[in-house]
């Protein structure tokens, strides 16, 4: 059967009705143009082109490298840390064969590569919350779908991997999909993929560095040996020439060496024309095209332009707020929404995962300067009290000009109870130098404080 006539006959099954199963991109698969289905991505970016590799690799592995916390948020609002227990080994061991790093590394990549993140949850018997997640191919993930009248949605899924397929329940599956604009999209129950929006500039690229190592490797033929006699050379004459021509200049021993010959030969060299010297090198143009779709500078991956140590210095603050943070806080709020109430439910609490950024050095300035302008905020509040004027104008000033509510203004100017000289210090100093003096209190310090 014709390849026309087997699009024709995908085009009318019911698998591709309105209701029904979708493999991802299969329509276009069936009549050639699949070039941007999820595998294809995977093969043509991810596994295949350096840079999208370097890419992909560097963010999802600092994110994975990112530390976490596991809170649990008491009833009276104050919040505590989790350090041991069932629910902090689920979080850190996923499952057998992995642990949290190695986890969300796999979970990051397929996000950056293909803007899905499908994961398999496993339940105990009889039990309510998960006890084992394993991340899934979002390739091999084929969504049985409904149209409503918000956009497709996932009823279940199918997962067919070396042949078998696997029957997923919607309750089974954590989905994580990058937004995909177009609900009338074949596929728009998946995710749409950075790769998939660029995809020319990845083709391109992938042709350029096909281009670059076939240069390497063959020189791309640097010229033509040819006979000067009357008589042209029979193909067995030729093909001797030719061998005896390799065995002499072939190899790097040879490189830029002079090789001296009796027959009567003429060479005609070979120059690349400066259109293809241009096209191998726009691949750097290709490599910064890339790294914008992630949002990452192109300086941090080999190239010079603009290179400084002050550009470094932002580059890595960008590297972190642009293209490490957004998916690692996509995954981690996904976590939270998908596997943490059956926890919860068992252990009548109220878990939750954050990131903590306090370790990574770049983004710590940032803190530093807060801490900086928290400390002109609390010199105005003091000068704002000690002003030669009534209480009405000074409510007035603390709610206008530093964001109190009137309560809370009032509180400050006639505190209830005598005047506490300890706490009024540690209200004009800088949050982080009263948290240093707090944390050298005892319980009881504090607790009499507050009286």
């Amino acid at each position: 059967m014709s390849r026309l006539t087997e699009a024709f006959k995908s085009l009318t099954t019911k698998s591709h009705k309105v209701i029904g199963e979708r493999s991802f991109m299969k329509i276009l698969d069936n009549i050639g143009f699949g070039q941007k289905s999820i595998e294809n991505l995977i093969k043509e970016g991810y596994l295949t082109n350096n840079h999208v590799y370097s890419i992909i690799n560097r963010i999802a592995s600092t994110g994975a490298d990112i530390p976490i916390v596991i809170k649990n948020r008491l009833k009276d609002g104050t919040e505590e840390i989790v350090m041991d227990g069932d629910f902090y080994n689920f979080v850190h061991s996923p499952n057998n064969e992995n642990n949290y790093k190695s986890f969300t590394y796999q979970s990051l990549v397929y996000q950056l590569a293909t803007g899905n993140e499908v994961q398999y949850g496993v339940r105990g018997v009889g039990s309510n919350h998960f006890s084992e997640r394993w991340n899934l191919a979002p390739q091999y993930i084929t969504p049985k779908v409904q149209n409503v009248l918000t956009g497709p949605k996932a009823t279940s899924y199918k997962y067919n991997y070396s042949g078998t397929d696997y029957n997923l329940d919607i309750e089974e599956v954590m989905h994580l999909r990058k937004f995909n604009p177009d609900p009338s999209d074949e596929n728009a129950v998946m995710g749409l993929s950075p790769l998939s929006a660029a995809y020319r500039t990845l083709s391109a690229s992938n042709e350029i560095i096909t281009a670059d190592a076939s240069l390497i490797k063959n020189k791309g033929a640097i010229g033509l040996l040819t006979s000067k006699g009357q008589r042209p050379l029979s193909q067995k004459e030729s093909d001797a020439v030719d061998s005896s021509l390799k065995s002499k200049i072939g190899g790097g021993e040879n490189y830029g060496s002079i090789k001296v010959t009796s027959g009567d030969f003429d060479f005609i060299k070979f120059a690349m024309s400066p259109a293809d010297l241009q096209i191998l090198e726009s691949g750097i143009v290709k490599l910064r095209d890339l790294c914008s779709i992630y949002g990452v500078k192109s300086r941090m991956f080999n190239d010079p332009a603009g290179a400084s140590f002050n550009n470094a210095k932002q580059d890595t603050k960008d590297f972190y707020t642009n293209g490490v943070l957004p998916p690692l806080n996509n995954d981690i709020d996904h976590f939270n929404n998908f596997y943490v109430q059956g926890w919860n439910d068992r252990d009548n609490a109220n878990y939750f995962v954050e990131i903590d950024t306090s370790s990574i050095e770049a983004l710590q300035e940032d803190k530093k300067l807060e801490a900086e302008k928290d400390k002109v905020v609390m010199d105005g509040i003091a000068v704002v009290l000690n002003m030669p004027i009534t209480s009405e104008a000074k409510i007035t000033l603390l709610v206008n000009e530093y964001g109190f509510n009137k309560e809370t203004a009032e509180s400050l100017l006639d505190p209830v109870g005598s005047i506490n000289n300890t706490l009024e210090t540690l209200k004009s100093l800088s949050p982080l130098l009263a948290n240093k003096l707090l944390d050298k209190m005892s319980d009881e310090d504090i607790a009499q404080l507050l009286k």
